[in-house]
This record gives structure tokens, C-alpha cells and sequence, in this order.
């Protein structure tokens, strides 16, 4: 098994090799990682969502839209979106 103390990349990469050169390849299985690939691409649009969204927002407070209204748009209370936003779009 890979030392998990290990400290670097480098350290890492070499137990991994290490270990590797070690294994009984019957006893290795396939594994699927499909569920896990769907989460990070689901992950990564929902980055960019978010960033979209602060920017839309971020317009909508230029356009002097007040928080009530942005905060209707997200289904949320004014203050909810405030407190989200706020700070997101003061740069």
C-alpha cells in the first residue's frame, strides 16, 4: 500500500511506484469511475454557474436593481441574497 505520510509529490509518486512494483496483479480489480468523473464535471458547471450568476448579479446592482427583486429572481429572501452576494460583488 501507498504510504499516506508521505509529505511531496515526489515522495508520494515514489511509494506509488514502489508499491506498484510490489503488487500481485491478481489482485487488482477495475475499477469504475464514471459516478466519479459525472461529479467533478457537475462540479465544474456548477463553478462556473456560480460565476455566472455573481456577474448577472453584480449587472443587476449596477442597473440599480434593489434586493428584494434579485433576491425573488433566486428564490430567497433579500436579506438571504444580500448576505450571499454582497461580498462576491463589492470588487
Amino acid at each position: 500500500m501507498v504510504d499516506r505520510k508521505s509529505r511531496t509529490r515526489a515522495e508520494q509518486a515514489q511509494a506509488l511506484e514502489e508499491w506498484a512494483d510490489r503488487v500481485d496483479a491478481s489482485e487488482l480489480r477495475q475499477a469504475d469511475t464514471e459516478t466519479l468523473r459525472e461529479i467533478a464535471a457537475l462540479a465544474k458547471r456548477r463553478a462556473e454557474v456560480d460565476e455566472d450568476l455573481t456577474a448577472a448579479i453584480r449587472s443587476a446592482r449596477r442597473a440599480h436593481r434593489s434586493w428584494a427583486e434579485i433576491g425573488a429572481m433566486l428564490v430567497v429572501s433579500k436579506q438571504a441574497a444580500h448576505r450571499e452576494y454582497a461580498p462576491r460583488i463589492s470588487t
